[in-house]
C-alpha cells in the first residue's frame, strides 16, 4: 500500500511540473503576440554556397516592397502563412519558414534551390557566351529555375533544342537526361572533365571535355555508369600519355568505342 502511494505521488510531482512549465509556455507565448515586431532574423543557407537571396531580398518580399511594412506591426496580427507565401514567390527560393522567438523576434529560415545545370542558348556549332547567354536553371527535380543577375551557381553547363518548348524535365525521356546530369555532377572525375553536355531534340548526347578538347558522342542517356565506366578506362590506358590523340570518341554502341 505504501508503494502504490509512493508511486501516485511521484506522477503528482511529475504532472505538477509538467503543468507549470505549460503555464509558463502559455504565458510567453501570449507576452509575445503583444508584442510589436521590431526585429527580423533572416537566416538563408548559405552553407551550401549558392547566394542567390539576401536579406534585402526577403524584406523586399516580406513587405510587399515597402507597401506591407511589418516593423511596429503586432506579432498576432502578422499573418505567417500569408508571409511565407509571398517570399516563396521567388522561384530561387525552394522552402520558406517563418516563425516567432520567445524573444519576440520574427524569424525567417530560407532553403535555397539547388540547381545542377545551366541550360545556354548556344549557336549551331556549339559557341556560346556567358554574358550573352540566355537561359535557365535545371534543379534536381527537373524543374526550370530563372537565373540571377547577383549569382552564377557553378553548375554543369547544357545545351540544345531538347530542353527547349518544354516546361521541365518530368518526363520519362527529361528524367532520362537528368539522370545524366546528376551522374556527371556527382562523379568528380567526370565534374572536372565534362564541360558541356549538348542534347539534340530526340535526346542524343554529345560531351565536351576540358582535357583534351574532344566531342564525346555519347548516345541516348541510357547505361550511363557502364559507358561512362569503360570510357574512363579507356582515357586511363590509351588517352593518358596524349589527351589530344583523338578529336572524337563514340560510346553510342554497346561495348565499341570509335575514335577518330
Amino acid at each position: 500500500m505504501l508503494r502504490k502511494f509512493d508511486y501516485s505521488k511521484k506522477w503528482l510531482g511529475k504532472s505538477l511540473w509538467l503543468l507549470v512549465f505549460l503555464l509558463g509556455v502559455g504565458m510567453a507565448e501570449s507576452r509575445v503576440s503583444t508584442q510589436q515586431c521590431d526585429n527580423l532574423l533572416v537566416n538563408v543557407d548559405y552553407d551550401s554556397g549558392i547566394r542567390f537571396i539576401n536579406q534585402s531580398d526577403v524584406e523586399k518580399l516580406l513587405t510587399a516592397n515597402g507597401h506591407d511594412p511589418l516593423h511596429g506591426s503586432k506579432q498576432k496580427n502578422i499573418q505567417l502563412a500569408t508571409l511565407e507565401k509571398r517570399v516563396r514567390t521567388n522561384k530561387l527560393v525552394k522552402d520558406c519558414q517563418i516563425y516567432h522567438d520567445l524573444a519576440g523576434n520574427l524569424v525567417v529560415d530560407i532553403e535555397q534551390e539547388k540547381p545542377v545545370a545551366r541550360w545556354v542558348n548556344s549557336t549551331q556549332n556549339g559557341d556560346w557566351h556567358w554574358h550573352k547567354a540566355q537561359g535557365f536553371y535545371i534543379n534536381g527535380e527537373g524543374d526550370y529555375l530563372p537565373l540571377s543577375d547577383r549569382y552564377s551557381a557553378r553548375v554543369l553547363v547544357v545545351a540544345g533544342p531538347f530542353f527547349q518548348n518544354r516546361p521541365d524535365l518530368r518526363s520519362k525521356q527529361g528524367e532520362l537526361v537528368l539522370d545524366m546530369i546528376k551522374y556527371v555532377q556527382e562523379d568528380p572525375f567526370w565534374q572536372a572533365q565534362v564541360i558541356q553536355m549538348n542534347v539534340s531534340r530526340e535526346g542524343e548526347i554529345n560531351l565536351l571535355t576540358a582535357l583534351g578538347n574532344q566531342r564525346i558522342e555519347f548516345g541516348k542517356a541510357e547505361n550511363i555508369e557502364s559507358k561512362l565506366s569503360k570510357l574512363r578506362i579507356f582515357y586511363q590506358k590509351v588517352m593518358a600519355s596524349d589527351w589530344s590523340r583523338y578529336s572524337r570518341i563514340s560510346i553510342k554502341y554497346h561495348d565499341q568505342i570509335v575514335c577518330e
